[in-house]
């Protein structure tokens, strides 16, 4: 069929770890050989990090953050984003990594909140918050975040 673009659900998830990294490898390989683009949607933060170039985070339906995979990593704006970063393991017993906890309950997809839909959640919302939805501003090159106090958390 040679595609050039393959959506990818969740490929790996069900996997064990030695059978995810071999999948990886071979979707990374087709990839180089076939020029195919992929949609990877995935919840571990770790495989999307290993095969991804750009990375979008959604919560609720909606992108909140949109950037290239090293600017992400090392400098989410979006709170979502950054507690979930936060929230990945480090495979190093002696590295005491801070979390950046999320509280309360993720509201109903079908009724969300009036204005950013992580309102209810952030550490950091304000009235503004409550009642207009954050615009998608551009925080960097290429980096997007839908958060009205994006580059300045």
């Amino acid at each position: 069929m040679n595609p050039d673009f393959v959506v990818a659900d969740e490929p790996v998830s069900a996997l064990d770890v030695s059978i995810q990294s071999q999948v990886l490898n071979l979707m990374m390989d087709l990839q180089e050989k076939m020029g195919l683009s992929y949609l990877f949607i995935s919840h571990d933060l770790s495989v999307v990090k290993h095969i991804s170039d750009r990375i979008g985070v959604m919560y609720l339906g909606s992108l909140v953050e949109m950037a290239d995979k090293k600017d992400l990593y090392s400098n989410p704006t979006h709170p979502y984003t950054r507690a979930l970063l936060s929230a990945i393991p480090v495979p190093n017993p002696n590295r005491i990594k801070k979390m950046e906890p999320i509280i309360g309950e993720i509201p109903s997809n079908v009724n969300t909140p009036k204005g950013c839909k992580f309102h209810t959640r952030c550490p950091y919302a304000k009235d503004i918050c409550k009642e207009i939805v954050p615009p998608n501003k551009e925080v960097g090159p290429r980096h997007f975040a839908a958060c009205h106090f994006a580059g300045e958390i």
